[in-house]
């Protein structure tokens, strides 16, 4: 009697640990409309879209700059896996290769790179596989994003 007390005790504290830690993982990138949901509510305005392929894409803004949310790793354009936020700056002269490599020398999230027109886009890859991540380090990470993007645009005199 004494161990199947402890047994069911046992499976019980179990199926609460499993639970909990489901609770706590709200944000994945299998169901985009959840991703958009939290983006909306931490106060952003956003969209949903599709990319090229058919993959979801939501579309957002930060101040006057706006960007787009790429799903990757997506299964017959559902059930992804992570995100690339992404915004561009079309400059009149372009910006340099070095002057890039110094924002990714020192910047820690974010990383820039030129297109072929000499114009800086700033990324920042979200991983969001296996259990994802809650909503509170989800919420972090757009506000990542934010401090990112005002830092990258006093960076480049945007």
């Amino acid at each position: 009697m004494n161990f199947q007390k402890k047994l069911v005790g046992g499976i019980f504290a179990a199926t609460m640990i499993a639970t909990a830690s489901i609770a706590t993982a709200e944000i994945t990138a299998t169901n985009a409309r959840v991703v958009l949901k939290a983006m909306q509510d931490f106060g952003l305005v956003a969209t949903m879209e599709k990319d090229s392929q058919g993959d979801p894409k939501i579309a957002s803004r930060v101040s006057d700059t706006k960007y787009s949310v790429y799903f990757y790793g997506c299964e017959n354009n559902d059930n992804c896996s992570s995100i690339l936020i992404k915004a561009g700056y079309d400059l009149t002269n372009g910006i340099s290769a070095s002057k890039v490599n110094e924002w990714n020398r020192e910047k820690r999230f974010a990383k820039a790179y030129i297109d072929d027109d000499g114009d800086p886009f700033l990324e920042l890859d979200v991983n969001l596989d296996f259990e994802g991540v809650g909503n509170k380090n989800f919420e972090d990470t757009l506000d990542w994003w934010r401090l990112s993007v005002e830092d990258f645009e006093e960076f480049i005199d945007w």
